[in-house]
């Protein structure tokens, strides 16, 4: 098979995560770069030398050369984007979260299996070998299960106001915490309910961005998640204290940095080491993923089942709102 031919639906910031290795990809190049604003597809084409852009996305999936598209636009814009992309034939990475409801992530599936195109979610952390080696050291039962894994950061959060939209980004429980709670069930297993007590501290937004939500799954194991964007502006412009460690009835993980995960055991510290990456290594990988599952058929590793499964999640977790479940004493 030839070059594959990548349309871009989105020029915005999460898009220049993915486009350098396209760029450096032997194996495709990116055809055509769509966006609804026009200085950002020509911005994207003079950093990246793309020759063709255009502000339709029925244009850019008409054309011959796009074989498969990166959607990289806000996540309430999601469905719509995949449902037609699916329809025109073309096979699809989208980034996370797949949707902002389980609904519209059925869809979405369906779409893609109908027409026989592949649909991988930008669930990057499958990529990550910190992350593969902390689920490595958990299923090992090095610290006994279950386990609490626990994870506390606060800040101003995302980049622009759209994240902070609840109709279209959702804010942190569902943008930035829909990694976490696909990756605790990567580790876990099924999740079986979530409980959450989450409000609003920006006034300016329409997003909860502050709160605690727990995750129990199926095998015993806990996710704690204590997050907030809720701090003035946008960007992570003001920072707070945060934590991270997993707990078991064995012993703990801590993450002091580098490329080595510390397990804490009752005859002291072990230093287990992974071979060090960062980010753009974990989005090399996975853009090569997604290349390989196009050109061959295979399945993805964060394919549709991941979407949905995190965003029920998600979902669960913002429909609480500021009503948390609660017992009297």
């Amino acid at each position: 098979m030839s070059k594959l031919g990548i349309g871009f639906i989105g020029c915005g910031g999460i898009h220049n995560a993915h486009a350098p290795h396209l760029v450096d990809n032997d194996e495709a190049y990116i055809a055509c770069a769509m966006d609804v604003s026009e200085e950002a597809a020509k911005a994207h084409c003079d950093k990246y030398g793309t020759t063709a852009w255009t502000t339709s996305r029925t244009e850019l999936l008409a054309r011959d050369d796009v074989d498969a598209v990166v959607i990289c636009t806000p996540t309430g814009f999601h469905k719509e984007a995949v449902l037609e992309a699916a329809t025109a034939g073309k096979h699809v990475f989208c980034e996370k979260p797949m949707a902002m409801n389980v609904a519209d992530c059925e869809a979405m599936d369906a779409a893609c299996k109908a027409a026989g195109v592949v649909l991988q979610i930008g669930l990057v952390r499958h990529f990550c070998n910190e992350w593969l080696k902390l689920r490595e050291i958990v299923q090992s039962g090095m610290i006994g299960r279950p386990v609490v894994w626990r994870s506390v950061s606060g800040g101003s959060g995302a980049p622009t106001p759209w994240f902070f939209d609840k109709e279209i980004g959702g804010g942190p429980f569902i943008d930035g915490a829909v990694h976490s709670y696909d990756f605790a069930r990567f580790i876990f297993g099924e999740a079986t309910n979530v409980v959450a007590d989450i409000r609003k501290l920006k006034a300016e937004t329409t997003a909860w961005d502050t709160g605690t939500v727990i995750v129990n799954f199926e095998s015993g194991d806990q996710q704690l998640i204590i997050w907030s964007w809720g701090l003035p502006g946008f960007g992570y412009g003001v920072k707070a204290d945060g934590a991270h460690d997993v707990l078991g009835p064995l012993g703990s993980i801590m993450f002091p940095g580098g490329n080595q995960l510390q397990v804490n055991l009752q005859d002291g510290e072990h230093m287990v080491e992974f071979e060090a990456d960062g980010g753009e290594d974990w989005f090399r990988k996975q853009m090569a993923h997604f290349i390989d599952c196009c050109k061959t058929g295979k399945t993805p590793i964060a394919g549709a089942r991941e979407g949905i499964e995190s965003t029920r999640i998600a979902e669960a977790a913002i429909s609480v709102g500021d009503r948390p479940v609660i017992v009297e004493l």
